[in-house]
């Protein structure tokens, strides 16, 4: 067993996962990583989605959609991680990119630093106590992910004056098609091209997921 999930936790995350084609190391990974979630949830509240189903569905199958889309540069930061998803499961699943995770609240980030070390992910997963943006302005990454952070202009508000990075990758749900027309007639329209890559549903679980690829204007 990892971490005390009960056998009939892990044998229900690998059925709920058995369309990804996932290995055993990597499946390891998701169960050592859900065990020290499944803890860490029980001091501060980092996810709702916290059972098995909801796990794999909500948090897991993401990480795999994103990983599959090709728009994840060899440095990424994951900006407003929380639970550490996309970016520190993402590493643990796939290890073929460096990560930057940035949280402002302190809890989390002392959160997602432990589990980095319990999960032997230093080599390529560093935290950023702090926000993203300020991070941004000394250092560059590849590209920025954003998941359940906010909306796409109040994202871009923090992070295009910095020209440290190359892209802004969205994992959005059913509400982007009115994100986007916003955006279209917002300050940013003429700054930023925003296509969609990749649609995906979760069946009995999610529809209509996107994940949008957000690059400067030329």
């Amino acid at each position: 067993m990892t971490d005390g999930l009960i056998v009939a936790e892990m044998d229900e995350i690998e059925d709920l996962l058995k369309a990804y084609s996932l290995d055993r190391v990597q499946l390891a990974s998701i169960f050592r990583f859900y065990g020290l979630l499944k803890a860490g949830n029980e001091v501060q509240n980092l996810t709702k989605l916290i059972s098995p189903r909801d796990f794999a569905l909500g948090h897991v199958v993401d990480c795999v959609e994103l990983e599959r889309s090709g728009l994840l540069g060899s440095v990424c930061m994951d900006l407003g991680s929380g639970c550490g998803v996309p970016g520190l499961l993402s590493a643990a699943i796939f290890g073929t990119r460096k990560w930057i995770l940035s949280e402002s609240e302190t809890h989390k980030a002392d959160f997602l630093r432990v589990t980095t070390e319990q999960m032997g992910l230093t080599d390529r997963v560093s935290v950023w106590s702090g926000r993203g943006e300020e991070y941004l302005r000394e250092s560059s990454v590849d590209t920025v992910v954003s998941r359940a952070v906010g909306t796409v202009e109040k994202i871009l508000a923090w992070i295009f004056p910095c020209s440290t990075w190359n892209n802004l990758v969205l994992l959005k749900g059913p509400g982007w098609s009115t994100e986007s027309a916003g955006l279209s007639l917002s300050s940013y329209r003429k700054k930023v091209v925003a296509r969609v890559v990749v649609e995906y549903r979760v069946p009995d679980f999610r529809d209509s997921c996107v994940i949008v690829d957000v690059k400067r204007a030329k």
